[in-house]
């Protein structure tokens, strides 16, 4: 995402103030859990990956971390620290489009998908493709992580999700409300 240097990104626990902890203070022994939107909804279709994370807010288990990011790589790689599991939404444009509008990648069962998937299929300088390569080369990436990306249509200045990627976010949504289910809840 091309967004304003200073922007803010916005994070926090859905459904608490902080990772649950036992009596003992030890931490919560479900899996730590964060979900990442990437973008600018300043710039129509890149807004999408935004756009899925907050409607799919309030259907995530409480403690699933909830993070709204530009797309800067070392942001990234601090967002999803530590996760057991981190899903990625964003919006890419891609060479040939698939035959979804969403497409899921389990980087960590297939680390070869992310190959060459960068600066040239994020709409942001550098993406989530650098942020994996990168996170694989100083070990920091999340025991596993998964992307869900989203095919854009139109790139231009303004808000509003062009009529094609507002139906892709509905599939996103329920995609990813489903990722972040299956491993138990949040934690």
């Amino acid at each position: 995402m091309d967004g304003p240097a200073d922007a803010a990104s916005v994070t926090g626990w859905a459904g608490s103030a902080a990772r649950p902890q036992e009596a003992s203070g030890a931490p919560h022994p479900y899996p730590k859990v964060v979900v990442i939107g990437v973008g600018n909804s300043m710039r129509r279709d890149d807004g999408a990956g935004i756009a899925v994370v907050e409607r799919a807010r309030p259907r995530l288990p409480a403690g699933v971390a909830v993070h709204t990011l530009g797309g800067e790589t070392t942001s990234l790689l601090d967002a999803w620290e530590g996760a057991d599991l981190a899903v990625v939404v964003d919006a890419v444009r891609w060479g040939r489009p698939p035959p979804s509008g969403v497409t899921r990648i389990d980087v960590t069962a297939e680390p070869d998908a992310v190959t060459g998937f960068g600066a040239t299929a994020s709409s942001h300088g550098l993406g989530v493709g650098e942020a994996v390569a990168l996170g694989r080369v100083l070990d920091r990436l999340p025991a596993r992580l998964v992307l869900l990306l989203i095919s854009l249509v139109e790139e231009s200045h303004g808000e509003g999700l062009s009529p094609a990627v507002e139906g892709y976010v509905g599939e996103a949504v329920t995609l990813l409300v489903a990722e972040v289910g299956a491993t138990g809840g949040g934690g």
